[in-house]
């Protein structure tokens, strides 16, 4: 490997992903999800359960995406969504359900619904339509 003179190692900086909260207790779908969304360039970071991800989208940065599966078994999943929104005004939620399951929506903003199964091409592109590139820097720069 080549050595720079002034000891820095050279970075290509394509800008700050945006920064995915996937929550789940499928160990599988969380870790499809949050590969699929890695591959797609977007900072994703998995959460098993309600206290994980409370501790995750308190870290910095806060989420610009959260997915949450619905049917988390130890926490309402409008409970969650609220804390979070707290904590992180300009995040979007996107809601993991299986499909034919009642949605328990929150009142306050417009969430999107992924059924399960779910196509990851087409989760990938839901998400980019809602947290499109460079909103992190400028929101950063503002």
């Amino acid at each position: 490997m080549p050595t720079s003179s002034s000891g820095k190692i050279p970075a290509l900086r394509a800008g700050i992903p945006p920064r995915v909260l996937v929550i789940d207790n499928e160990p599988l779908v969380r870790w499809s999800l949050t590969t699929g969304l890695r591959l797609a360039g977007f900072d994703a970071v998995p959460a098993a359960d309600a206290a994980e991800a409370r501790m995750l989208a308190a870290q910095s940065p806060s989420p610009d995406a959260v997915l949450l599966d619905v049917s988390l078994w130890d926490v309402d999943p409008r409970q969650m969504l609220d804390e979070i929104r707290r904590s992180s005004p300009q995040c979007r939620f996107l809601i993991l359900a299986v499909a034919g399951q009642d949605v328990p929506l929150p009142p306050w903003d417009t969430v999107a619904v992924v059924r399960k199964p779910f196509d990851l091409h087409e989760v990938v592109r839901l998400v980019e339509a809602t947290v499109p590139r460079g909103s992190r820097e400028s929101r950063l720069a503002g």
